[in-house]
């Protein structure tokens, strides 16, 4: 995350692709409203105050995806997943992501 403030932080195309790739698909047919929640496009990235976007009026499982997005930027900041973490961190948010008892 290049730039912080006290309730906001960069996150950069190029450091954080996959969590930059999960906003800008929750929020890419709402860009009017998205700044009103905390995420604001930029030509590199998005403005992201995670704690509005986590408490906003996205519904539970939009606001789900945004926890896993905060997740996957720390770990995209660290350089990836510990590999003890990987493979269980890969099926659970895969059997989560497909799994008909969720709906």
């Amino acid at each position: 995350m290049c730039s912080e403030s006290e309730n906001r932080v960069h996150l950069h195309f190029d450091d954080h692709p996959q969590a930059s790739a999960i906003l800008a698909t929750l929020f890419g047919h709402r860009d009017a409203r998205a700044g009103e929640v905390g995420y604001v496009p930029t030509e590199h990235g998005a403005w992201v105050d995670w704690a509005a976007l986590e408490h906003s009026w996205l519904s539970s499982t939009e606001c789900a995806a945004v926890v896993v997005a905060r997740g996957i930027a720390m770990a995209e900041r660290q350089g990836g997943w510990p590999p003890g973490l990987h493979q269980v961190v890969l099926e659970a948010v895969s059997h989560t992501a497909t799994s008909d008892a969720n709906r």
